[in-house]
């Protein structure tokens, strides 16, 4: 089992202070990451009202400075809203100089907002993911010119640089969520596959994943060669109540921030009816017993952890857990015994067994 630290944060002012010192003190987290022995730390990618990091491929870099081991991650890159070169540019450059450590993980995106800033149609944004990651992966692995005639994008005798350390390339992890379409499209390009453990639907998750594994198998990929990753929020404290109070507050908080983005129309048509449907009436009233008792949080003592650890092992057949951390706007001086104590008394559980 491996386990990567997702930042995919909500800013608050009042809390964080100012931009450099929240950004700072996410390094600071991050170097705490690699000392304790996580296998990754990724960044999310938004551009709306402080959430996540609008260039993930600069604090990753600025991670990469202060660290030799540790993975560094996309959590997710959205390619729908980029020029794919600039993105391939970005990360391989990023590969280079962290030493080989690019985890790219790639997505389309939800939020409408995001889709207005960049002049980008959400009707195309199947189309242009299918075909930025394309060109993508031929400059990253074209030790030619190539030529490259798309709907949405030409090329002609580009000759791509720098090209990435780990070959034939990073490793790509195509985000599935709703839509089983998305984990089969995963499968049939034989990339790893992110998907959410927070999603109430749960039995959805699972068939898609099988779904997933299916379309590896279909197209000649080994699924027991793939990670199947899952994202969950983790607060890992000294006590169930003090998770509770610490941990559990700060992922209502999240949450509502979260599903509020269906309530002011933010969401793309396609994720819209499914999180105004299910997630936000989810948050509605929304209590931490209610996501502690389906499973849909890890937030617990460390023994409460290591069991719903188990149950997803078994659930999902996972063996990578992203954990998101430090989200509605819990304080940095809580962020960091939370990471030692996962680190110290349930990692190791798991490192060990097979």
């Amino acid at each position: 089992m491996k386990f990567a630290i997702l930042y995919n944060t909500d800013y608050y002012p009042d809390i964080h202070g100012s931009a450099e010192q929240y950004y700072n003190q996410i390094l600071e987290q991050v170097e705490l990451e690699e000392e304790l022995g996580f296998d990754a730390v990724w960044f999310g990618e938004h551009h709306y009202s402080g959430y996540s990091f609008g260039s993930p491929p600069v604090i990753a870099m600025a991670a990469a400075g202060r660290t030799k081991r540790i993975r560094l991650g996309t959590g997710i890159s959205l390619v729908p809203l980029n020029n794919p070169i600039r993105l391939a540019e970005e990360y391989a450059m990023l590969d280079v100089l962290s030493g080989g450590r690019l985890e790219y993980g790639i997505g389309r995106g939800f939020l409408k907002y995001s889709h207005k800033i960049f002049g980008v149609d959400e009707a195309e944004n199947t189309e242009r993911y299918h075909e930025g990651t394309d060109i993508i992966c031929t400059a990253w692995t074209s030790a030619q010119p190539f030529s490259y005639r798309g709907k949405f994008w030409e090329l002609e005798d580009y000759t791509f640089f720098p090209s990435p350390l780990q070959k034939p390339h990073p490793p790509i992890y195509a985000s599935g969520a709703i839509t089983p379409e998305s984990y089969q499209w995963a499968g049939q390009r034989g990339f790893h596959l992110a998907t959410a453990f927070f999603l109430p639907n749960q039995e959805h998750v699972q068939e898609c994943i099988g779904l997933y594994r299916q379309a590896l198998r279909e197209n000649d990929h080994e699924p027991a060669t793939r990670d199947v990753a899952g994202v969950y929020q983790m607060y890992c404290g000294e006590s169930n109540e003090e998770a509770r109070r610490n941990g559990g507050q700060h992922a209502l908080t999240y949450y509502a921030f979260f599903g509020a983005l269906a309530q002011r129309g933010a969401l793309t048509s396609q994720s819209f009816a499914y999180h105004k449907g299910t997630i936000s009436h989810l948050f509605a009233g929304l209590t931490f017993e209610d996501l502690d008792k389906r499973n849909l949080v890890l937030v617990g003592d460390p023994e409460n952890l290591i069991e719903r650890i188990r149950w997803a092992k078994e659930f999902y057949g996972t063996n990578y857990l992203i954990l998101e951390i430090a989200q509605g706007g819990m304080k940095h001086e809580h962020v960091m015994p939370s990471l030692e104590r996962f680190a110290k008394y349930v990692m190791p559980v798991f490192r060990d067994e097979a």
